[in-house]
């Protein structure tokens, strides 16, 4: 069984997958973070102890997605997400995937903060609110193909950043 510390330890450990998984659903970052938020008070409140990391874990997947679609369902009576089959799915492989590891999770996020102010616009923009191309181009005032192209350049910086970081991190350096 889990103390109360050791689940919120573990919660904001895997802040970042459980973030990112409710952003899968609702498709804002803002509104992943409130409900993740929501999701460590009701852990903490939990009468019953969890049994271990991976049952918290599934717990809060769980609550998470109902109370993302839950929240679209509410919003004008239009519910646009993933269905629930496909839903499923990405529950079950959420935890197994690899390429989801703390230390990649960390590698990603000192290099997004190396971009430029105007990039990581583009980026949570795109990724974090899923806005198109078209959007994007729309928003910056640029040609659609002038935002692929910094899309493009983005993606191979963050690309080179996060495995110089990965190597380095394997040889015991820290940049």
């Amino acid at each position: 069984m889990l103390t109360r510390e050791e689940a919120t330890a573990i919660l904001l450990e895997e802040r970042l997958l459980l973030t990112s998984y409710i952003g899968v659903v609702v498709r804002n970052y803002h509104l992943s973070e409130d409900f993740f938020q929501d999701i460590c008070i009701q852990a903490l409140m939990k009468e019953e102890p969890f049994e271990s990391r991976e049952h918290l874990l599934n717990w809060a997947r769980i609550l998470g997605r109902h109370r993302a679609i839950n929240f679209l369902k509410s919003r004008e009576g239009r519910c646009l997400h993933l269905d629930e089959q496909t839903m499923e799915v990405l529950a079950e492989d959420w935890p197994k995937s690899e390429s989801w590891n703390p230390v990649t999770l960390t590698a990603l996020n000192q290099c997004l903060r190396k971009l430029t102010e105007n990039n990581r616009e583009i980026v949570r923009l795109r990724y974090l609110e899923g806005r198109t191309g078209s959007d994007l181009a729309r928003h910056f005032g640029r040609k659609l193909a002038t935002i692929y192209q910094a899309i493009s350049r983005i993606h191979k910086s963050l690309g080179e950043c996060i495995r110089i970081r990965l190597v380095n991190t394997e040889l015991g350096s820290h940049d």
